[in-house]
C-alpha cells in the first residue's frame, strides 16, 4: 500500500480517503473506508494560511498531529440526504490521532470536523466532497473559531485546501456563480455556472451541497417551474426543455421561434418568454402552453424589458426597460384561464420616479418595490397598478418578503451595507445585521433567512436562523 503524502508548505490539512470495500453497489454507489488526516498544528497558533491535502480511494488508514496540548480530541461527521449520519470520535495515542470510518458510499458526503481542548469545542469546518471514479476533485475545508458561552476496482482521489474561515460563520460557494435560482416547493437551491455548464444543487436551510448537474449546453435564461422540482431552460435556438432534478432527464416542452433572453412561469401550464434586446419592434412578447408546446399568444413591443417580477397574488408581470432615458416600469397583463397577453403598457410617470433592479413584490402581493426604494401598487386594474406608494427609506440590492411573519428582509445599497429586518406594517427596521463582504442576493426560506455575499471572485452565504433572531 503506498504512502499518502501531505503537502508541508501549507499549514492545516485534512485528508478524507474513500476506499474499495467488500460487498456489491449499491443504488450505483459504491461501498469503502474513509480515513481522515488533519494537521492542526496551525489552528492552535490562529493561523489563516491554507494547506494542501489529499483526498483519495484507498483503505490506507489517516493519522492527525496534535502535538499541542491544547488540542486534545478531534470528532468527525458525516452526512448525506437519506443516510444516517455518521460520527467518529478519532482516538488520540501519543498526540496522534486517528480512525476510519467504513462502508461509505460514493456520492456527496457533507464532512464535518470539530476540534476540541477537553469538552470544549474550538474549532469547526466543513465541506461537501463529491468523489469522482477515476479522477482528483479540488476541494476546500474552512476552520471557523468557535466562541465559547465510483466503480469497481477503479480510484478516485479529491485534493483538498483548509485553513481559517475568512469570514467566519459564512461558506464558501466553491463554483463560480452566474444565477441562483430557489425552489421554495423542494427547498432547494440550484446554483447555475454557465462558464463549466455545472448546475449544483442545494438544500436551502443547511447550504449542503447535494447534487451536481451537467448541462449538454448553457442556456440563456433559466426558471423554476412553477410545480417545483424541475427547472425551465430557454436557449437561443427557441428551444425550451424540462429539466427535471430528480433524476437529471431532459424533455424539449416548446419551440417558441425567439432567441430566449428572459422566461417567467406563471402557472403551472403557461410561461411567458422574451427576447427583449434592443429599442425597436423585434422585441416580442411569448407566452407558451407547456402542456402542448404551443404558442398562446405573442406580443411585440417597442421596449426591451428585462428584470422581469411575476406577483402570484394577483397574475400581473412586471419589468423595466433598458437602455432608454428616462428609465420606466412596464406591466404585462396575462389572462389566467387562457395565458393571453391581455396588454403591455408603461407606468404613468415617464421618469416622475426613480425604478432601478431589482423589481420585489412586497407585502402579500398588494406592493412592488424597485431598487431606488420607491414602491408602487400592484393591482390587474389599470386605474390604480404601478401607483406611487411611497419609499422604503433605503436603496436596495436585494428584497424578500416574508408574508407569514410580516417583515421585509433587505440588502441595502445606501451608506454602511447590511441585512435590515423591515417591518411591513410600519416600515421600520427592526434588526440591523451586519454584511462582510459585497451583499448580493437574499432569500426567505420558512425557518430561515439565506444571504449570499462576494469577495475576490467567489460568492459566500450565511444561513440565519429566525429563531435566533426573535423573529418566531
Amino acid at each position: 500500500m503506498k504512502r499518502v503524502s501531505v503537502c508541508l508548505l501549507l499549514l492545516v490539512a485534512m485528508v478524507v480517503m474513500v476506499g474499495c470495500g467488500g460487498g456489491s453497489p449499491s443504488n450505483n454507489n459504491e461501498t469503502g473506508s474513509v480515513s481522515m488526516q488533519i494537521d492542526l498544528a496551525a489552528l492552535q497558533q490562529n493561523a489563516g494560511s491554507p494547506a494542501k491535502v489529499v483526498l483519495s480511494k484507498s483503505t490506507t488508514s489517516a493519522t492527525i498531529d496534535t502535538t499541542a496540548n491544547t488540542i486534545t480530541a478531534v470528532s468527525a461527521t458525516l452526512s448525506r440526504d437519506g443516510y444516517t449520519d455518521i460520527i467518529k470520535d478519532l482516538s488520540v495515542v501519543n498526540n496522534v490521532a486517528s480512525g476510519t470510518v467504513s462502508d461509505l458510499a460514493q456520492g456527496y458526503w457533507h464532512v464535518k470536523a470539530d476540534v476540541y481542548n477537553g469538552q470544549t469545542l474550538i474549532y469547526t469546518g466543513s465541506v461537501d466532497v463529491n468523489v469522482i471514479s477515476g479522477a482528483q476533485v479540488a476541494a476546500e475545508i474552512l476552520f471557523d473559531p468557535v466562541d465559547t458561552p465510483v466503480d469497481p476496482g477503479t480510484t478516485g482521489s479529491v485534493n483538498l485546501t483548509v485553513g481559517l474561515n475568512k469570514f467566519p460563520g459564512y461558506s464558501k460557494i466553491r463554483q463560480f456563480v452566474s444565477t441562483i435560482l430557489q425552489d421554495k416547493v423542494n427547498r432547494k437551491f440550484y446554483i447555475f455556472d454557465s462558464s463549466s455548464r455545472v448546475l449544483a444543487v442545494y438544500n436551502t436551510d443547511t447550504m449542503v451541497r447535494e447534487n451536481d448537474i451537467l448541462l449538454q449546453a448553457s442556456p440563456q435564461a433559466l426558471a423554476v417551474e412553477a410545480a417545483g422540482g424541475s427547472l425551465l431552460l430557454g436557449y437561443s435556438t427557441g428551444k425550451i426543455y424540462r429539466l427535471k432534478i430528480s433524476d437529471q432527464s431532459l424533455t424539449l416542452l416548446a419551440d417558441s421561434l425567439i432567441s430566449i433572453t428572459s422566461m417567467v412561469p406563471v402557472s403551472s401550464k403557461f410561461l411567458m418568454v422574451a427576447n427583449g434586446s434592443n429599442w425597436g419592434p423585434s422585441n416580442t412578447y411569448e407566452t407558451i402552453n407547456l402542456e402542448n408546446g404551443q404558442i398562446v399568444s405573442s406580443k411585440c413591443y417597442w421596449y426591451p424589458l428585462s428584470n422581469f417580477a411575476f406577483n402570484q397574488a394577483n397574475g400581473m408581470v412586471y419589468a423595466l426597460d433598458s437602455g432608454l432615458s428616462p428609465a420606466d416600469m412596464h406591466n404585462l397583463t396575462i389572462n389566467a384561464s387562457t395565458g393571453v397577453i391581455d396588454n403591455i403598457s408603461g407606468s404613468r410617470y415617464h421618469g416622475d420616479y426613480s425604478f432601478g433592479a431589482p423589481i420585489r413584490v412586497m407585502n402579500g402581493g398588494t406592493r412592488i418595490a424597485t431598487g431606488s426604494g420607491n414602491m408602487f401598487i400592484s393591482s390587474p386594474a389599470d386605474a390604480d397598478d404601478i401607483t406611487y406608494a411611497g419609499n422604503l427609506g433605503h436603496t436596495f440590492i436585494d428584497l424578500v418578503s416574508d408574508d407569514d411573519l410580516g417583515y421585509l428582509y433587505m440588502l441595502n445599497s445606501d451608506n454602511i451595507k447590511k441585512l435590515l429586518v423591515i417591518k411591513q406594517d410600519s416600515l421600520f427596521t427592526t434588526i440591523s445585521i451586519d454584511i462582510v463582504a459585497e451583499p448580493k442576493q437574499v432569500f426567505n426560506t420558512t425557518n430561515c433567512i439565506v444571504v449570499f455575499v462576494k469577495s475576490d471572485s467567489y460568492y459566500y452565504s450565511k444561513v440565519f436562523s429566525k429563531k435566533s433572531l426573535g423573529l418566531m
